[in-house]
C-alpha cells in the first residue's frame, strides 16, 4: 500500500502458548509459537515454535536457559507483543517459566537443572534459591496488544479468536482442539502440537494486519447476548504506534452509558401517565 512508506518501522511480536491445562498453579506450557513481524515493510522476519517440555528434558543443561534467553530477546525486542488472552493467560505463564525456580516434565516430575531468568537485567542465571522480589514485575506490560481484552474493554464481553477471525472475514483452518493439543503433550506428538500452535499464531497475525490496515471489528451485546445485527459492532482503528481509538477518532465508548452513541438499548419502560 502508498502509505506504508510513512509508518515507523515497528517490530512486531504475536505469540500463542500451548500448556498441560488452564490452571496458572498447577499446569505448565508445553509450546511457545511466535513470529516476528515488521509492520512497515509488511515482512516476516522469523517463525520459529519453541518447545519447552523438549527443552526441559534435554540432557543438555544449557538448553532451557539458552530458550528462555531467547524469549527474553523477542520481548526485549519487540516494541508491540501481541497475544490473544495474553494478558490474562499467555503472559503470565511465560513470566511463571521465566522465573521458576525448577522445571518439570509433562507428568510434573522435577528433571533438569533449576534456572531462573531475571526479567530485569534481562539475564538468565542457575540458581538454586527464590528469585527476587524484582523478578515479580512485568517488564513488558506496556507493549501488549491483546484484541479479547479489548474487546471486552469496549463492548462487555470477551470474544474468542475465531469469533473475532468470523468478525472480521478471516478465514481459520485449525487441525485440532485445545484438548487435543493437552492430549499430544501427553502422548510426545510434538509436530502435530507445534504445527497446531504455529497456526494459531498465523491465524492471529492475520488478524493483527486486518487491523492495522482495515480496523478491528467488533460486535456489541444486546439484552446479554451477542447480536447478529452487523449495525451493532464498533470498529477499532490502530495508529502506526499500534494505539488503538474508536472508528472516527473518538475516544473509547461505554455501551453502558445512556449517553454513549452505542449505548445498550435495555428497553427502559416509560412511566405510566
Amino acid at each position: 500500500m502508498a502509505w506504508r512508506h510513512l509508518v515507523p518501522r515497528m517490530i512486531v511480536l504475536v505469540l500463542d502458548i500451548e500448556t498441560t491445562g488452564l490452571s496458572k498453579k498447577t499446569d505448565s506450557i508445553t509450546v511457545i509459537g511466535t513470529i516476528v513481524y515488521e509492520s512497515r515493510d509488511n515482512t516476516t522476519i522469523s517463525e520459529k515454535c519453541f518447545n519447552v517440555v523438549v527443552a526441559q528434558e534435554s540432557t543438555d543443561a544449557q538448553a532451557l536457559i539458552a530458550m528462555k534467553n531467547d524469549i527474553v530477546a523477542l520481548l526485549d525486542e519487540a516494541e508491540c507483543v501481541v497475544a490473544f488472552n495474553g494478558i490474562e493467560f499467555d503472559m503470565p505463564f511465560i513470566m511463571k517459566w521465566l522465573q521458576a525456580p525448577g522445571t518439570q516434565d509433562t507428568l510434573g516430575k522435577r528433571k533438569t537443572a533449576e534456572t531462573t531468568v531475571d526479567v530485569a537485567p534481562a539475564r538468565v542465571a542457575q540458581t538454586g534459591g527464590d528469585v527476587s522480589g524484582s523478578l515479580q514485575k512485568d517488564r513488558w506490560s506496556h507493549k501488549y496488544l491483546d484484541f479479547c481484552r479489548l474487546s471486552k474493554e469496549y463492548t462487555g464481553a470477551y470474544i474468542s479468536l475465531h469469533n473475532a477471525c468470523l468478525k472480521n472475514k478471516i478465514q481459520v483452518a485449525k487441525s485440532g482442539s485445545g484438548a487435543q493439543a493437552v492430549q499430544w503433550a501427553k502422548d510426545k506428538e510434538w509436530a502435530l502440537l507445534e504445527a497446531y500452535c504455529m497456526q494459531d499464531v498465523v491465524v492471529l497475525l492475520a488478524l493483527t494486519k486486518h487491523a492495522i490496515e482495515c480496523g478491528l471489528t467488533l460486535p456489541l451485546l444486546r439484552y446479554g447476548k451477542r447480536t447478529k445485527n452487523t449495525d451493532d459492532s464498533i470498529v477499532l482503528r490502530f495508529d502506526a504506534a499500534m494505539k488503538h481509538s474508536v472508528d472516527g477518532g473518538g475516544p473509547p465508548c461505554n455501551i453502558f452509558d445512556p449517553a454513549s452513541p452505542k449505548a445498550l438499548d435495555f428497553g427502559t419502560k416509560r412511566p405510566r401517565t
